[in-house]
């Protein structure tokens, strides 16, 4: 059953035109963003429309964070991924005209208020290093997991040994998740490591990075939108019997069968979507054709859908478990707080848990560092902690809590937000 319409209490914020989709993909939730933000084919940033066309080719991080985001509103997006004010004094040469439709979000980025104050220093924290670019400390350990989960798969293949197959899966979503530290910087092959899972880098670009990054917890988020109506994680009264009582009960099924959804979504998306395949679509198929180097096609094909089989349920045990869903964190539905600043709704639907944050290895696999990380996005997680004193700081100011909370508080809160129905009435924060 389709999930009726419901008013955000984000007020201002405007209903997505493709939130109701039958097959939810970040092409769809880009088409939407078009038809909803009054950017009338252009770039839209605030209240003014620029034309960044002709700079595609010449950004810093790549021609696809531009190509992509064409006739949306990048307003969020360019203020949390550019740490430094280069990008904001080159705007005023791309400036066409002024929109005429209001923003379809309401979050705002002023001077005083806490993500500009936060985002200052947090420059001043990172002047020492080139945040720019990936620290070696994370390339090792993203490409010793790359390495290491292609001798396991190869391996699991030759030997159907089940305790290698649980490894490899274990190892790939690790390899992923490490990924993922890549895919929000500039364009590198290591964000290509996403693609060896049958996931997109391209779409986790869109449906994490565009989406549930700049929208968290929203009726934006897609990563919310996305698992509609099995999970509905947002605080209604209209849940379904089945998903409210029993999600808990069907979530390892879906946890298993998420790789194989993104790989038919995948298909779908490149070519009915974007219309052609590009090389990173063929990363997916490397793991499998190396275990035909060591075993009959039928038996790889096997080992490899078994692999991807605990890998899923793995990712989505650690992703969706992560850092955003509680009774006690906001979601779209509960009253929330007055100050409409970016970076205080962030802080508001995240936590960071306790026994992650010690390690970088646990914080690259493990999606750690998430509050910085969100306010950060492009900035390698392994600089993070740089920028810790300074968020500190601001969240004193701000009267903001940067307690820590367990991963079993988290685990136990996911599930109860899928039955909760009584959004807060009382503003749901930090």
């Amino acid at each position: 059953m389709t999930a009726k319409k419901m008013e955000s209490t984000l007020i201002g914020l405007k209903y997505p035109s493709e939130r109701g989709a039958g097959l939810k993909t970040g092409a769809g939730w880009l088409k939407g963003k078009r038809l909803d933000d009054g950017a009338e084919g252009l770039w839209r940033i605030g209240d003014k429309l620029y034309d960044l066309d002709g700079w595609a080719r010449n950004h810093p991080g790549g021609s696809e964070w531009i190509t992509l985001t064409q006739g949306t509103d990048i307003t969020e997006a360019f203020e949390a991924h550019h740490v430094t004010l280069l990008a904001e004094r080159l705007l005023p040469e791309f400036y066409v005209r002024e929109a005429t439709a209001p923003r379809s979000c309401p979050f705002t980025f002023k001077p005083d208020g806490f993500y500009r104050i936060f985002k200052e220093r947090a420059r001043e924290a990172l002047k020492d290093v080139d945040f720019h670019r990936p620290t070696k400390t994370s390339n090792l350990i993203a490409d010793f997991l790359f390495a290491t989960t292609l001798l396991l798969c190869t391996t699991a293949a030759a030997t159907q040994s089940w305790i290698t197959i649980v490894a490899s899966g274990i190892f790939l979503t690790w390899t992923l998740n490490a990924g993922h530290n890549y895919m929000h910087q500039r364009d590198n092959y290591r964000m290509w490591y996403m693609d060896l899972s049958p996931m997109s880098s391209k779409e986790w670009r869109i449906f994490h990075a565009l989406s549930h990054h700049l929208y968290t917890n929203t009726l934006l988020d897609l990563e919310i939108i996305m698992f509609e109506p099995i999970f509905h994680l947002l605080p209604r009264k209209d849940k379904g019997l089945i998903p409210r009582n029993f999600a808990w009960l069907y979530s390892p099924l879906v946890y298993s069968l998420t790789y194989f959804i993104h790989a038919i979504k995948r298909i779908y998306s490149v070519f009915w979507e974007f219309g052609e395949p590009e090389l990173r679509d063929a990363v997916p198929f490397l793991i499998p054709t190396l275990m035909c180097f060591v075993a009959p096609p039928l038996t790889a094909f096997i080992t490899w859908a078994k692999v991807i089989f605990i890998a899923s349920c793995h990712f989505s045990l650690v992703g969706l478990n992560a850092a955003h869903h509680h009774p006690d964190i906001y979601h779209d539905g509960d009253a929330r707080r007055e100050d409409t600043d970016w970076g205080l709704a962030q802080l508001d639907a995240v936590r960071d848990r306790v026994e992650i944050e010690p390690s970088i290895f646990l914080i690259l696999t493990h999606y750690g560092s998430h509050t910085l990380h969100h306010l950060l996005p492009t900035v390698d997680h392994a600089y993070l902690h740089l920028c810790q004193p300074a968020f500190e700081q601001t969240c004193k100011e701000f009267g903001v809590s940067t307690e820590l909370w367990t991963q079993w508080k988290l685990l136990k809160g996911q599930f109860k937000q899928l039955g909760n129905v009584e959004p807060k009435n009382t503003p749901n924060m930090r």
